[in-house]
């Protein structure tokens, strides 16, 4: 996290942090549906806001290259599963 990121609120740091994911793992995602799951509700709603603020507004065009939708889970029920063993 640099410097300016430590004053955003907590809206836009996850907007940040699935920002970072994303570019992360770009390679596997790409071409692929997937959902992403976040504890901030108010991520679901971010394609459908009228007037958004220029760190919510610049990765909309970033995310359009990928195919994927948003869940909100609770803090408490967002863990990571086991997938059993590997065959």
């Amino acid at each position: 996290m640099n410097e300016n990121e430590h004053n955003y609120v907590t809206h836009d740091l996850e907007l940040a942090t699935i920002i970072h994911a994303l570019n992360m793992w770009r390679h596997y995602l790409l071409g692929r549906r997937f959902l992403l799951m976040s504890d901030d509700s108010g991520l679901r709603f971010l394609f459908y806001q009228p007037n958004l603020n220029f760190k919510q507004a610049r990765p909309l065009a970033m995310f359009s290259e990928f195919e994927f939708e948003i869940i909100s889970i609770k803090g408490k029920e967002n863990m990571v599963e086991s997938l059993g063993e590997c065959r």
